[in-house]
């Protein structure tokens, strides 16, 4: 039986797997790209109930940790915490100080790391040398949707875009290989996005 779905990312893991340092992740979490998390525990903030267990951690109070010249690498003071699924940031008020954060506790959940993924397809960046193509054709692909959409418009949903992208490597591919379908579907859906967004 297989193990259950991943369910958070450690900081410093998400960004080896990107290609990435670990504060670009935390500058992407101050444009509000992705997220960051933590578990604290119980602590009391202005004019709410106590709050406990997993919250989001604000980007800016963690920014000490990534420090270049940082000899030391223990914890941060956070005072500023919301809940899942809330906009509203909460002050810590007990302990006075906040709640100490290591680089070590900080988390991305999997659905926010998979937003991201499909988003700006850190996996598949192609870095081509001088001379070397990438293994798949993805500018031929791309070239003969453009020209499908011209000729047809929008098929009904994002799956079937996929699956015609699919086809076509498998009708064009000249050594039999084949990107699977997550693969396509990261190239595709911002694509899909810009092209269903209202006018």
């Amino acid at each position: 039986m297989a193990l259950p779905p991943r369910v958070f990312w450690a900081l410093e893991d998400l960004a080896v797997r990107w290609g990435c340092a670990p504060a670009d992740i935390v500058g992407w979490a101050t444009e509000g790209i992705i997220e960051i998390v933590t578990s604290i525990g119980l602590v009391q903030c202005c004019g709410t109930e106590p709050l406990v267990g997993l919250v989001v951690v604000c980007a800016e109070d963690i920014m000490p940790l990534f420090r270049r010249n940082r000899s030391d690498p223990g914890a941060c003071m956070v005072r500023r915490i919301r809940p899942p699924l809330s906009e509203t940031w909460k002050i810590i008020t007990d302990p006075a100080q906040g709640a100490p954060i290591r680089m070590d506790d900080l988390l991305v959940t999997a659905g926010s790391a998979q937003r991201f993924e499909d988003e700006y397809d850190p996996l598949h960046r192609v870095h081509v040398s001088p001379g070397r193509s990438s293994r798949h054709d993805w500018e031929g692909m791309l070239q003969a949707l453009m020209i499908r959409l011209f000729e047809r418009g929008l098929p009904e949903s994002q799956a079937e875009l996929v699956a015609e992208g699919q086809e076509w490597f498998v009708a064009n591919a000249k050594d039999g290989s084949v990107p699977d379908e997550s693969q396509i579907r990261r190239k595709l859906s911002p694509i899909w996005r810009a092209l269903k967004r209202p006018l």
